[in-house]
C-alpha cells in the first residue's frame, strides 16, 4: 500500500490546474436529475422498510463506495484464485468464509450489520462458530464449500454492492455468487446460483416489505435501484461542477428533502446528516443551512458524508460553509480534490489510515496511524464497533436482569424472615399448653381465663380460656399448633439460609455488571457473557438462542486448554488467556484482578499459587485480587501490597468511598466451601486488613499491561 508521500501529493494537488481547466470548460451547461415513476415507486419502497425495520443510530463511519472498492481490490489481489474451505456464521450478521491459497489461509467475513455492514479479510470467528446454527450459513456451507473464489469485483458502478464469484476451477464459468450489499439498516448478503436465482439470503424480503425488489429464494437477483444524484467524472469542469454542487446544497437543505430522498444508501446519508445537524448545528442540511458537504452528497453517486469531509478538509474548505461563502481559490481547490479521489479510484491508488481520536477512518491516506491492509483498517474499526455496540446491549440487558433477580431474592428474605419470626413464639405456644395440662383440675366447666403460677420464672400468668371447650381440648389445640411452628421453623430456616445466599451472590453478580459498564476491549463483552451465563445457571434469565453454540465453543476451549496443558507438563492455561485484569504494582510484581464470579473462581483457586497474596474488600461485593509473588523473588513491599488493595477497594462496590477495609491473606489461605457459588470462597486465615482510598487506584489503573482498563 501507499504511505505519507501518497497523501502528500494528494492533499497538495495544483490549484493551478483546477483553473485552466475552469478556463477551457466554461459555459458548460449543468447537469439535471429527473424523476421518474420508478423512483417515486422506489420512495415508497424505502418507506415501508423505513418502517418495518428498528432504526439504528450511530456517529461512527459508514463503509462507503470508496472504501468498498479499496476492499474489492484488495480481495481480488489477495485472495483470488482461493479455495473455500469452511463456512460458519459466528453471529446473527456475519458470514465467514475460511479461504486457502496455495501460499497462505484466512477468512473472509461478510458483514450485514446495520452499522458495520463490511467485506474484509480478518481474523478467525470465535471457537464453536458453526454453519448449523443459521438457515443461511447451512445453506451457504452446502453450496460454497469446495468451490475457489474467482473473482470479485463491482457489479454497478457508484453502488456499494460487491459481487463475489465462485466456480469448481479457477476460470471455469461461476456456478456460485455472493452478493454483499453495504446499505445500513438495509444491508444484505445473498447467495445465487450461476444463472442469478437466489439460493438464500442474510435478510429474505417478502412482498410486504418492498413492492419493489424481494430478496426470496426461488426468485431472480436483482440489484438495488439506483441512489439519486448524477454520476461523477474527472473531466467535468469547475464551473459545471461548482454550479452542481451548490443547486444541490440548496435541495439538501430544503424542508421537504426527507420525501426526496431516493434510494437506501440516500436514506442512510439522510440520517447521518440529521446527527451531523444535531451536532454541528445544521451543517449537514436538511431542512436547515446549505452546506457544501450537503450538496457533494446531494449531487453525486458514490459520495458518502465522510468523503466529501475528507476532500474539503483537503482543500482547506469549511464542510459546514454555505456555498457563497466559500472563495474562488477554494472551490477550485476543493474540484483538484475531488479529480484527485477520482484519479484514485481509477488507479486504485489506496492508502489505508485511521484517525484514533476522531473514530474515522480513510483509504486515501488522509489519517495520521498507517494499516499495510484496507482489510485490517477495515476488519479492526468495525468489529470493534460491533463488539462495542453488541458490550452496551448486553449491559443493559444484564444489569436489568440482575436488578431484578436480587429484587426477587431479597423479597423471599424477607418473607422467610417474617415467617421464621412467626415460628419463633413456638415456646410460649408450648409453655401454655403446659401450664394448662398442669392445673386441668383447678379450670372449671365454662371458664374463660386460668390464673397460675408460670414454675419457670415464678411469676403470675394469665391464659385466656375458650368457654366452648374443655381444657384438655384446648391444651391439645396449643400442642397442635406448637408441633406445626416447630416444623415450619425446620422448614424456613435452611430456606431462608439458601435465599441470604442467593442475595449475597447476586449482589456480587450486580456489581460485577456495574464495573463492566465500558467497554474497552474484547475482555469486556467476553467477561459480560460470562456474567450472562452465570445469570442463566442461577435461573434469572432464558438462555439466548445461541446458547448451544456457545457452549459447542466452550467445549473446544476446554479441550484446546487441556491439550496446551498435556503439551507443557499440565502448566499452561493456568496463568494465561482468562482475561483478567492486569496491572503492575510500583514495585513491578504484576496484579491481577477478576472481573466477574467465574474469573474470581479460575484466579482464586487454579491460578493462584499458595504464596500469592489474596485481597477483596471486607464486607461488600467486589473482584478478587492477587497481588503475584515469584517463588525466589523478595516479598513485595508496603507500597505493593497498597497498590494492590487500592485495585481490589476499586473494582468494588466500594469504589465511591472514601475509605475501604481490604483483607489481605494468602492464597493458600482461601478455600472453596460446599455448595459455593462461583466467587464464593472461605478464609481459613486473615494475615492483615489494609485500610485505602478507592480512588488511590488511579495511578495504578494507568499501568495497564494487557486484557484491560481501569474501568
Amino acid at each position: 500500500m501507499r504511505n505519507g508521500d501518497v497523501e502528500c501529493r494528494w492533499r497538495l494537488a495544483s490549484l493551478a490546474t483546477a483553473h485552466q481547466q475552469q478556463q477551457q470548460h466554461r459555459g458548460a451547461a449543468s447537469a439535471t436529475t429527473a424523476s421518474s415513476q420508478q423512483q417515486e415507486q422506489q420512495q415508497q419502497q424505502e418507506r415501508q422498510r423505513q418502517q418495518s425495520a428498528p432504526a439504528v443510530r450511530s456517529s461512527k463511519q459508514t463503509l462507503d463506495y470508496t472504501a468498498l472498492c479499496a476492499c474489492v481490490q484488495e480481495l481480488q489481489a489477495q485472495w483470488v484464485p482461493s479455495k473455500v474451505e469452511e463456512v460458519v456464521q459466528p453471529d446473527a450478521y456475519t458470514l465467514s468464509l475460511r479461504l486457502r491459497t496455495p501460499l497462505r489461509q484466512g477468512w473472509l467475513h461478510l458483514s450485514w450489520h446495520p452499522t458495520a455492514a463490511r467485506l474484509s479479510a480478518g481474523a478467525p470467528p470465535p471457537r464453536g462458530a458453526a454453519s448449523e446454527a443459521f438457515s443461511f450459513a447451512a445453506a451457504a456451507s452446502q453450496q460454497l464449500k469446495g468451490l475457489v473464489l474467482s473473482g470479485a469485483d463491482i457489479p454497478q458502478q457508484w453502488e456499494r454492492v460487491a459481487q463475489l464469484q465462485f466456480g469448481v476451477r479457477p476460470g471455469d464459468p461461476p456456478s456460485r455468487m455472493v452478493y454483499c450489499e453495504i446499505m445500513a439498516n438495509y444491508s444484505n448478503v445473498i447467495l445465487t446460483d450461476g444463472a442469478g436465482v437466489v439460493v438464500s439470503a442474510g435478510h429474505q424480503v417478502g412482498g410486504r416489505m418492498s413492492s419493489l425488489r424481494q430478496v426470496q429464494q426461488g426468485r431472480p437477483y436483482a440489484l438495488p435501484p439506483a441512489a439519486g444524484g448524477v454520476a461523477p467524472g474527472a473531466a467535468e469542469p469547475l464551473e459545471l461542477w461548482r454550479a452542481n454542487v451548490s443547486r444541490a446544497a440548496e435541495l439538501a437543505a430544503a424542508p421537504q428533502q426527507s420525501s426526496r430522498e431516493e434510494g437506501p444508501q440516500a436514506a442512510e446519508e439522510a440520517q447521518v446528516r440529521a446527527q451531523r445537524k444535531q451536532k454541528h448545528g445544521g451543517g449537514g442540511g436538511g431542512g436547515g443551512r446549505a452546506t457544501v458537504l450537503g450538496g457533494c452528497v446531494r449531487a453525486y453517486h458514490g459520495v458518502s458524508p465522510s468523503l466529501a469531509e475528507e476532500l474539503c478538509a483537503a482543500a482547506g474548505v469549511q464542510p459546514r460553509a454555505h456555498p457563497s461563502e466559500v472563495s474562488d481559490g477554494e472551490w477550485g481547490a476543493l474540484h483538484a480534490a475531488w479529480r484527485g479521489w477520482l484519479e484514485r479510484l481509477e488507479s486504485g491508488s489506496y492508502a489505508a489510515t485511521l484517525d484514533e481520536a476522531g473514530g474515522r477512518f480513510s483509504v486515501l491516506g488522509g489519517y495520521s496511524k498507517h494499516f499495510e491492509s484496507v482489510h485490517e483498517l477495515v476488519e479492526a474499526y468495525y468489529s470493534s464497533l460491533q463488539a462495542s455496540e453488541l458490550h452496551a446491549s448486553l449491559h443493559q440487558k444484564l444489569t436489568a436482569a440482575a436488578r431484578g433477580a436480587l429484587k426477587k431474592a431479597r423479597s423471599r428474605v424477607t418473607a422467610f424472615q417474617q415467617q421464621l419470626a412467626a415460628a419463633e413464639g413456638v415456646g410460649a405456644v408450648q409453655r401454655r399448653a403446659d401450664i394448662i395440662m398442669a392445673n386441668v383440675y383447678r379450670i372449671e366447666e365454662g371458664a374463660t381465663v386460668l390464673e397460675a403460677e408460670d414454675w419457670d420464672s415464678g411469676e403470675a400468668v394469665s391464659i385466656p380460656l375458650d368457654p366452648e371447650k374443655t381444657a384438655v381440648e384446648q391444651a391439645e389445640a396449643l400442642y397442635k399448633r406448637a408441633r406445626k411452628l416447630r416444623r415450619a421453623l425446620d422448614a424456613v430456616a435452611p430456606l431462608l439460609e439458601a435465599a441470604l445466599a442467593d442475595a449475597e451472590y447476586l449482589e456480587q453478580v450486580e456489581s460485577e455488571v456495574a464495573q463492566l459498564a465500558v467497554y474497552e476491549g474484547p475482555d469486556d463483552l467476553a467477561a459480560l457473557r460470562e456474567v450472562r451465563d452465570e445469570l442463566v445457571e442461577a435461573g434469572a434469565i432464558r438462555a439466548p438462542p445461541e446458547a448451544g453454540l456457545a457452549a459447542k465453543a466452550a467445549a473446544k476451549g476446554r479441550k484446546a486448554t487441556k491439550k496446551d496443558k498435556q503439551r507443557s507438563g499440565g502448566a499452561a492455561g493456568a496463568a494465561g488467556g482468562q482475561g483478567f485484569r492486569r496491572f503492575e504494582s510500583p514495585g513491578g510484581f504484576a496484579i491481577l484482578v477478576g472481573r466477574n464470579n467465574k474469573q474470581n473462581d479460575v484466579l482464586s483457586h487454579q491460578v493462584a499459587n499458595p504464596q500469592d497474596l489474596w485481597m477483596h474488600v471486607r464486607g461488600m461485593p467486589g473482584s478478587h485480587t492477587l497481588l503475584r509473588v515469584e517463588p525466589g523473588r523478595g516479598a513485595p513491599g508496603e507500597e505493593d501490597v497498597r497498590a494492590a488493595a487500592a485495585l481490589a477497594a476499586w473494582f468494588s462496590k466500594a469504589r465511591d468511598s472514601g475509605k475501604a477495609d481490604v483483607i489481605v491473606t494468602r492464597a493458600e489461605h482461601v478455600r472453596k466451601f460446599k455448595g459455593a457459588k462461583p466467587g464464593q470462597v472461605i478464609l481459613a486465615k486473615e494475615d492483615r486488613v489494609v485500610v485505602v482510598r478507592p480512588q488511590d487506584s488511579s495511578a495504578a489503573t494507568a499501568a495497564v499491561t494487557t486484557g484491560g482498563g481501569g474501568q
